[in-house]
């Protein structure tokens, strides 16, 4: 085989079809070429509907419908179509991945093919996309980097005058020329820079995913060229959902702020990653500053500040082991990996919305020293450390709450009341706990620090409750009144006193209300 064409398709059919016929005339004319189609568990009828025209029109001797049972994205849909074709006896000499949402001009693949043997040194090469009207979109493309992210935020003309070599998208290119990456659109690969340079990587959900192929391609010694003699209808945004008129609009996806942090701390290191955010925040800030003052619209998608936040690899708690998010689990977030603002938002909910609570705001700073602790350099976290040490020091002197980041604090804790609250040391609290009045939870031997409290989750201690030593309370624990807590409290039970001491169910009934 000299070429195969990858078509993925999620719950485009019809756009899938009609890319399949204008491939027709391009598939005669090129001998030893086949498309196979793969559907991304669109969960409609896409299968049905391409695999009946297949058959209706007489296509089977050179399109095969693959249909997968989950949507991993981007790059896992191409990777489907890509890996038994290249693990066969006779792999193809070439790949040509194009999206469902376009229509081949005349001779658009040919010239890609002519181009490639031609030049044997590229390994990658891209078409010139365009609207139906031949206008031309950007097709070109240079590898984001830091002074990029920061044209990309200010938006400032004499900034991005200075910054001209370094601007992702530039002019486009009326002639072929070497390139930095091209739009996975379409794009033509050469086998052996799959072979060296591997599959795409499937850690990318969508988005960024063909830049950092062509990234890996390049660091393997391949070149990247655009081809603009060779012309693609590409009807921007129907196969992702997101076109140039919805990106003021819409609200950008998660697993796009994913990719792009995937992108910058694989390929740049976390540090570089940090600088990139920071930036970027930089650039936001003055961009709106200068927006406000001249009354310029506001045209980036609804929440894209917070939403890059929430997701930058300053507020992410375990950003080092932080993965792609599918649609399959978008929902499914675990403890572990939840951002800072993602903790604090649960948080003021438990709080009841409430920000000028001290309990709330003591707990959002427990959380930001936490964060702080993930960033490996000293000199990095050096900054932060020293806010974190004057917010502990205000909530500790003002509202009389100690809570320090050494305590491990489960998710949606809520501290009730303020003044005489002292949380020392290694202390554990579980998920949905309340701590109410003036509660001391520490240490029994100052000489044993370690030997510090464990409470389970739904625990709810009020009054002077001390809890000291190395004591486990259990789940669904009430403790009340002047307790002082010396023993372990199983699950499930209500202790009261001075020292507290657990109510059978017998005496419970005894209580006056």
């Amino acid at each position: 085989m000299r070429l195969l064409i990858v078509i993925l398709n999620y719950r485009t059919s019809q756009l899938t079809i009609d890319c399949l016929y204008s491939l027709i005339d391009q598939v005669i004319a090129l001998p030893n070429t086949k498309v196979v189609v793969t559907d991304n568990a669109s969960g409609d009828n896409s299968v049905e509907l391409i695999s009946q025209t297949i058959e209706k029109e007489g296509w089977s001797n050179w399109v095969e419908l693959i249909a997968l049972e989950h949507n991993g994205g981007y790059a896992f849909g191409n990777n489907a179509g890509i890996r038994p074709f290249l693990e066969g006896l006779e792999p193809p000499d070439y790949f040509l991945l194009l999206n469902p949402d376009t229509i081949i001009r005349e001779n658009a693949i040919k010239i890609l093919l002519d181009f490639m043997e031609e030049n044997l040194q590229v390994g990658i090469a891209g078409s010139r996309l365009e609207e139906p009207d031949g206008t031309a979109q950007c097709s070109s493309f240079r590898f984001p980097s830091i002074l990029s992210e920061l044209d990309n935020s200010l938006r400032l003309g004499i900034i991005s005058k200075l910054l001209a070599k370094w601007i992702v998208a530039p002019p486009v290119p009326e002639n072929t020329c070497q390139t930095d990456w091209v739009p996975g659109a379409s794009m033509i690969i050469r086998r052996a820079v799959l072979e060296q340079a591997g599959l795409i990587d499937e850690n990318y959900f969508m988005y960024y995913e063909d830049t950092d192929f062509c990234l890996q391609a390049n660091k393997a010694g391949w070149e990247c060229w655009y081809v603009p003699e060779s012309h693609v209808v590409h009807l921007v945004g129907q196969s992702s959902g997101i076109n140039e008129n919805q990106r003021t609009t819409k609200r950008r996806p998660k697993y796009w702020f994913e990719a792009r942090r995937h992108y910058f701390v694989k390929n740049h290191g976390w540090l570089y990653a940090i600088l990139a955010d920071l930036v970027w925040i930089l650039g936001f800030i003055l961009w709106q500053l200068r927006r406000i003052i001249q009354g310029k619209p506001n045209n980036y998608p609804p929440y894209f500040f917070r939403d890059f936040l929430s997701n930058s690899i300053l507020l992410i708690t375990n950003w080092s082991n932080s993965q792609k998010t599918t649609v399959n689990n978008l929902s499914d977030q675990k403890t572990e990996g939840m951002g800072l603002c993602q903790q604090i938002k649960e948080d003021w909910m438990a709080h009841e919305k409430d920000w000028t609570r001290p309990g709330f705001q003591a707990v959002a700073v427990q959380r930001f020293g936490v964060w702080r602790m993930q960033i490996k350099s000293k000199l990095l976290r050096a900054p932060f450390s020293v806010i974190y040490r004057m917010l502990y020091r205000f909530i500790r002197n003002f509202y009389g709450i100690e809570l320090p980041y050494t305590v491990k604090l489960g998710r949606r804790v809520i501290v009730e009341h303020q003044s005489g609250i002292v949380i020392h040391g290694y202390c554990s609290i579980g998920d949905e706990s309340t701590i109410r009045q003036g509660v001391t939870l520490g240490n029994r031997y100052l000489e044993k620090p370690l030997e510090a409290p464990h409470l389970g989750k739904r625990v709810n201690i009020g009054a002077g409750a001390k809890i000291l030593g190395a004591v486990n309370i259990g789940d669904d624990v009430n403790i009340g009144a002047n307790a002082v807590v010396l023993s372990d409290i199983p699950n499930g039970q209500t202790a009261v006193g001075i020292p507290a001491k657990i109510i059978s169910f017998e005496s419970k009934e005894n209580i006056p209300s």
